[in-house]
């Protein structure tokens, strides 16, 4: 069933909002009004059929869909998991991972290097964690 929902909002935006306000004002203008605008109201689909109608429909591959969670893990270097969280099927990764990396900092701040695969390469995470002074890795190959 396809059903209206409210769409999650960016988690950065107010982070990006007070950096243009900041910007502007350094410039002497006016700062931006957002306009406190309801979330805007979007398609989701939901699983009526069974007792679970919050997850989400998960795509593996071009055709394959099933109605699922994930499981976003922050592990070790030998593969012992740190921190998880559980979103429903149709989260992105770039989106849990401020959830998952808040948490990781939190319980471990000793991490230098967060080793990370492309899904996770956006302007939004890269700068949060160059800027806790950390640096951000993608994985090498395994020969």
């Amino acid at each position: 069933m396809k059903q209206e929902v409210p769409a999650a909002a960016k988690r950065y935006q107010e982070e990006l909002l007070a950096e243009v306000s900041a910007d502007r004002e350094a410039q002497g203008k006016k700062p931006l009004d957002d306009g406190d605008e309801p979330p805007e109201i979007g398609g989701r689909k939901r699983d009526n059929t069974s007792k679970d109608p919050e997850c989400g429909v998960f795509h593996k591959g071009e055709h394959k869909r099933c109605f699922a969670y994930e499981a976003h893990t922050a592990c070790d270097k030998n593969g012992y998991v740190l921190e998880a969280v559980v979103t429903p099927g149709n989260v992105h990764e770039s989106v849990a991972f401020d959830d998952v990396y808040g948490k990781l900092i939190q319980s471990f701040p000793e991490v230098e290097t967060v080793v990370a695969d492309a899904a996770y390469k956006t302007p939004h995470i890269c700068k949060k964690v160059f800027q806790n002074g950390r640096v951000l890795s993608k994985p090498t190959s395994v020969p």
